[in-house]
């Protein structure tokens, strides 16, 4: 029913690139000029003599590094210019490919991402963290079966990595599999008990099938851990709507909007919560909010392309 966590936290700890600055806009990004001092002298041996090995590794390790830098700094589209650059003098190596694919997966150039993951895994197929990016590439375009795909191959090599059982479970309830999606989140808490989303991620299953004993349990232990949640938040919230217990509703309903702010399904519930109480220009206010966000998550759903594929006739 609901999305507050996505597949970009699969991500989080194992990418050295990826952050939660992922999501600034272009347009927001201060510009940040690139220092390419430490990259120059391994370019200027690699243009005579491009299979230079010491020069290559230095060029990956000093574009690696920059990209880190101007990423911190917000600069993506600068971060995302270095790690182009250095892939015009080292095409080929699978770790330059996979930090770009990681950086224009995060600024929504998935088709740019996918092609570099997809190159980076051809050249590295026993690299994990190569098949984590590309699954996570497959989700963000909506590609279920590849994206499962690679990550069962994933976790064929890191069985142990809870966050990405998680990340298997969160993509098979997406495909309406719920019973291997519990299993799923189950190991991952077996692994990780702590695991705020897979608690959140059980409890929007028994949401779906209109388990609302325990989808509060669920929703409770998530807000144990993160009182903040939005998703819970509006989660428990429509239970409340749901038995009729229109104060809580609205108790957990009103925090949701304000500790999530972006979030359109807690501006949407809302909405239907208070014109349920009769207050009609506060729900319109809420559902044009939510109809605003909405709007803006589909524009970054369908992406951007930085390498356009030439037109044939």
């Amino acid at each position: 029913m609901r999305r507050t966590a996505t597949f970009s936290m699969m991500l989080l700890g194992l990418v050295l690139l990826t952050d939660a600055q992922s999501r600034q806009s272009v347009s927001e990004q201060p510009a940040v000029a690139p220092t390419d001092a430490a990259m120059k002298p391994f370019e200027a041996v690699l243009t005579t003599h491009p299979q230079d090995e010491v020069a290559r590794k230095g060029e990956v390790k000093a574009a690696a590094a920059e990209a880190l830098s101007l990423r911190n700094a917000g600069a993506m589209d600068a971060a995302l210019a270095v790690l182009a650059r250095a892939r015009r003098y080292v095409p080929n190596d699978p770790s330059l490919l996979m930090d770009f694919g990681i950086q224009a997966n995060s600024m929504h150039l998935y088709r740019d991402a996918e092609a570099a993951l997809e190159q980076a895994h051809k050249f590295a197929p026993d690299d994990p963290k190569i098949l984590y990016g590309l699954a996570h590439v497959e989700l963000d375009e909506q590609k279920m079966p590849q994206a499962e795909a690679d990550l069962r191959a994933y976790l064929k090599m890191c069985p142990d990595d809870a966050t990405a059982h998680y990340g298997l479970g969160l993509l098979l309830h997406m495909m309406v599999k719920d019973d291997e999606a519990k299993l799923e989140l189950e190991r991952s808490l077996k692994l990780e008990p702590q695991q705020t989303e897979s608690w959140y991620e059980l409890g929007e299953i028994a949401f779906d099938r209109h388990e609302d004993a325990e989808a509060r349990a669920d929703y409770e232990k998530v807000l144990q851990r993160d009182p903040t949640h939005g998703g819970a938040l509006t989660g428990m919230g429509i239970l409340a709507y749901r038995a009729k217990d229109y104060p809580s509703a609205e108790r957990y309903l009103s925090q949701a909007v304000v500790d999530a702010p972006n979030y359109p399904a807690a501006h949407r519930f809302y909405a239907m919560l208070l014109t349920r109480l009769g207050k009609k220009l506060q729900a319109d206010r809420e559902d044009e909010q939510a109809r605003s966000l909405t709007e803006q998550q589909n524009q970054l759903q369908h992406g951007y392309v930085l390498y356009k594929t030439p037109q044939t006739k």
